[in-house]
């Protein structure tokens, strides 16, 4: 193993933070496509800065992982080919369905390239390499968690729902109309639509396949879930920086970071609440973050500080009742396990002039 490999795989937390910055921000001027039509081939590399934490997650995996490939990935491409039409298509079904973008030919190409990085990290749940394979297997299956996935496709919007009346009540301004137009099952469907589109781009497979994926087993080997949680918001909040730079918000006053802070605090720790009670779900944490993000943009302009105060008492409630300050047991699925074997003892002959040939045994393990 290289010295490189070695020092990724002893300090996994560390290497995971700097690369997902490296990418996320190395690739931040790509964000000014969003608001710059001249520049809008930069859009592919966007969904690559996106994408950040769960390519530094499989980066790391990869580092780490001293076992060889169990066979030539042809199921991963078969599933990456699978992925990148599927992700193409709720794509394009977002630009038309809600950003009422007009199709075209080229279009769908541009995109078909631009959704790459997507497609990859999905397809790497089918990775010859076994620790990548174990790392992403959540993502795709909701074998014994559909209970909890169900629960977090409705927490989080209805939270900002209850928001809604008690902002009214307490004379806080009312949320403005949606721009996103439709009635029954049209509204039904453009949820949906938008629904999915938040898991692909970027919560489930840019995000927290990194976040919650990577990083918060990790954090959870050493410290409560509490801890782990604020952790994360540390590094979650100003990862954000460039997009939030090109979507034009206030990211050089200290007033605007502060609102951040507390505004992602709670649901950080409601999804990593869910993380924890559906063992380890990836695919858990994906829906409460695209669930989240979906209420939001159906429901614009509500009051920041209600919403805030809400989220706060539910994850706070989820604290208590949970008690996160106490660290899980070592054999939770949600803390981090190395399963890398470890390299036999090694037989070498040792030459006495007494007793002639001898054998001495040597382990040789691997710091984990």
């Amino acid at each position: 193993m290289s010295k490189l490999a070695d020092q990724v795989r002893r300090h996994q937390i560390a290497a995971f933070f700097i690369i997902t910055f490296a990418i996320t921000w190395g690739l931040g001027f790509s964000y000014d496509a969003m608001r710059d039509p001249d520049k809008i081939l930069l859009i592919p590399l966007a969904f690559v800065a996106t994408c950040g934490p769960a390519l530094a997650g499989i980066i790391v995996t990869r580092l780490s992982c001293t076992q060889p490939a169990q066979d030539r990935g042809r199921a991963q491409w078969i599933a990456f080919l699978a992925a990148l039409v599927l992700s193409t298509v709720v794509c394009l079904a977002h630009q038309a369905l809600i950003n009422h973008v007009p199709l075209s030919i080229g279009m769908a190409g541009f995109i078909l390239v631009s959704v790459i990085p997507v497609a990859f990290v999905i397809s790497a749940a089918w990775s010859p390499i076994p620790a990548v394979k174990r790392y992403l297997a959540s993502l795709i299956s909701l074998r014994g968690v559909l209970g909890w996935a169900l629960l977090a496709v409705v927490l989080m919007p209805g939270l900002l729902l209850l928001a809604i009346p008690i902002g009214s009540l307490l004379g806080r301004h009312s949320v403005s109309p949606s721009q996103i137009q439709g009635t029954g099952l049209t509204l039904v469907g453009l949820i949906a639509v938008k629904f999915l589109y938040q898991l692909f781009f970027f919560n489930a497979t840019g995000e927290e396949v990194g976040w919650r994926g990577f990083a918060l087993p990790r954090l959870q080997t050493r410290a409560s879930p509490l801890v782990a949680s604020l952790v994360l918001t540390v590094f979650w909040a100003p990862w954000h920086f460039f997009l939030w730079q090109a979507e034009g918000t206030p990211v050089h006053t200290w007033q605007y970071w502060l609102e951040e802070y507390l505004f992602l605090i709670p649901p950080t720790f409601i999804i990593v609440w869910l993380y924890n009670r559906s063992n380890g779900s990836i695919l858990v944490a994906g829906f409460a973050h695209a669930a989240g993000n979906t209420a939001l943009a159906f429901l614009p302009g509500g009051d920041w500080l209600v919403q805030t105060v809400i989220t706060g008492l539910a994850a706070l409630m989820l604290v208590v009742i949970d008690r996160m300050w106490r660290r899980l047991p070592p054999d939770h699925a949600a803390v981090y396990t190395s399963r890398e074997p470890i390299s036999p003892p090694i037989l070498e002959p040792v030459h006495s002039p007494a007793h002639g040939v001898a054998s001495q045994a040597n382990c040789i393990a691997t710091e984990e």
